[in-house]
């Protein structure tokens, strides 16, 4: 099963929370044999959609740009049969980085206009992979997701191509010493998710319910320790990076 697996975050290592939930699916996708290639979308050129429609009629099926987009990451994309888009959560959906890679995928579908179930949508052009989204939040209320997960089945669910959604409030505790425990069971979790994507095509109910657990009892606690932090980093003119920077330093 070959997996390309869009990463849209603009942080690196454990600065991303995104990059390090990806790297635990990513190991269980590989135990149970898929190919995957994992891609950093903040290292390549995506141009803009312009919405000039030439992939609907100049050159069916092909951009107008010439970029990274087209001459790199579609045809593999395309090649691909299962897409993970793993971004973090900006503003309560997906960061701009991974919107203009979705918006670039516009040659997939035909122009014309077809019905089903009541709703209008456009014939697929060619196949289309299947799709596991994964995203993190700083929030610990696991609503926060709600309108990406909409706008997800909004959009996918009528082709019927959505394997997973894969959503982590708290995000920004899981490289602390504190929830160990916890941390390193949705770890095990994440990978089992991949594992189960790969072997059942879907991620059952239990995996998931490790995957999102709470990982504190009292949201208070969470709220002194980060409005400490930020305390800190404005008092020392420092960005969070650069404040975790100074204290391992």
């Amino acid at each position: 099963m070959k997996t390309l697996a869009l990463n849209s975050s603009p942080r690196t290592g454990i600065q991303s929370k995104t990059e390090l939930m990806l790297d635990h699916l990513v190991t269980g996708m590989k135990e149970a044999g898929a190919e995957v290639e994992v891609v950093n979308l903040r290292k390549k050129k995506i141009n803009s959609c312009m919405g000039c429609f030439t992939c609907w009629t100049k050159t069916p099926g092909k951009c107008i740009h010439e970029d990274d987009m087209t001459n790199e990451l579609y045809p593999k994309w395309l090649e691909a049969d299962i897409a993970i888009y793993a971004t973090p959560l900006y503003h309560y959906t997906m960061n701009a980085t991974m919107k203009a890679f979705i918006e670039r995928t516009l040659p997939v579908v035909e122009p014309f206009l077809r019905e089903r179930e009541g709703n209008t949508y456009h014939p697929l052009r060619q196949k289309h992979p299947k799709l596991c989204f994964l995203s993190v939040a700083g929030f610990p209320e696991p609503q926060v997701f709600n309108q990406l997960s909409a706008w997800v089945n909004f959009v996918y669910g009528q082709y019927g191509i959505v394997v997973g959604e894969i959503y982590r409030p708290l995000a920004e505790v899981l490289d602390l010493p504190f929830f160990r425990e916890k941390v390193d069971d949705i770890f095990s979790a994440t990978e089992q998710a991949g594992k189960e994507i790969v072997q059942a095509g879907k991620i059952s109910p239990e995996t998931m319910a490790r995957i999102t657990q709470p990982i504190v009892d009292d949201k208070k606690e969470f709220y002194e320790m980060g409005n400490k932090m930020w305390e800190a980093c404005i008092e020392k003119g420092l960005t969070p990076k650069e404040f975790m920077e100074q204290l391992e330093g």
